[in-house]
C-alpha cells in the first residue's frame, strides 16, 4: 500500500476513535446523568457573535497604489525572488538528508518526509506562480490588473453566518425528553465506530 494512503487511513481511524470515545461517553452521560449532561449543554450553548468575527476576512486589500505603479520593479523582485527559491528548492532542498540532520526516531521518520515533500512541493508550486506573475507585471500589468480584478469577485458569507448562529432547539428537547432512547442509540453507534477504528489497526 502507498504510504500516504496508509497514513491517511491511520489518521482517519484515529479521529474516529476519539470521535467514537466522545460520543460514547455523552450518550452514557445522558442516559446515567441526564441533568448533569443538560447543564453541560446549556453551558456550551452559547452565541459567539461570528458575524463580526468574519467580517475580519471581507477587507479589502489595496496593492494598486504600490505594486501598479511600479511593475517593472515588483515584477522583477518577483521573479528573481521566485528564480532563487525554485534553484534552492531543485538543487540543495534534500528532504533525507534533513531528516537525518534533525535526528528524527525512526517510527516517524515516514511522517516527517510527508510533510517535508508537501512543504517542498508547495514551495515549487508558489515559485512556479511567482515566476509567472512576475513576467506578467513586467510585460503586462495591465492585463494581470483586469485577472485580478475579475478574480476578486465577492463571496457572501452571512448566509454561512445565520446557519452557523441557529440554534436547534429540536434536537435537545428530544434528546432530553428520550434520554434512555438516545443514549442507547449513541452508546451503539459510537461503540461500532471505536471496533471498526481499532480493526484498522490489527
Amino acid at each position: 500500500m502507498d504510504p500516504i494512503i496508509e497514513i491517511c487511513l491511520d489518521t482517519t481511524a484515529v479521529l474516529t476513535i476519539v470521535c467514537g470515545v466522545a460520543g460514547l461517553l455523552l450518550s452514557l452521560g445522558l442516559i446515567f446523568f441526564p441533568e448533569r449532561t443538560r447543564a453541560i449543554d446549556e453551558f456550551l450553548s452559547r452565541d459567539y457573535h461570528l458575524k463580526e468575527r468574519l467580517a475580519y476576512f471581507d477587507q479589502t486589500i489595496r496593492n494598486e497604489l504600490f505594486i501598479y505603479r511600479h511593475p517593472m520593479v515588483y515584477g522583477a523582485l518577483f521573479t528573481l525572488g521566485s528564480v532563487v527559491t525554485l534553484i534552492f528548492l531543485f538543487s540543495q532542498m534534500d528532504v533525507e538528508r534533513l531528516v537525518g540532520v534533525l535526528h528524527i526516531q525512526e517510527n516517524q521518520r515516514l511522517l516527517w518526509e510527508v510533510a517535508l515533500e508537501t512543504l517542498v512541493l508547495t514551495g515549487k508550486l508558489a515559485g512556479a506562480i511567482g515566476v509567472i506573475i512576475g513576467l506578467f507585471l513586467m510585460i503586462a500589468p495591465g492585463r494581470l490588473q483586469r485577472i485580478e480584478k475579475r478574480l476578486n469577485s465577492w463571496i457572501a458569507t452571512q448566509p454561512l453566518v445565520d446557519r452557523l448562529d441557529v440554534f436547534n432547539h429540536v434536537i435537545n428537547i428530544f434528546s432530553f425528553r428520550h434520554p434512555m432512547v438516545i443514549g442507547s442509540i449513541g452508546v451503539l453507534l459510537s461503540t461500532i465506530l471505536i471496533a471498526l477504528s481499532l480493526s484498522n489497526f490489527f
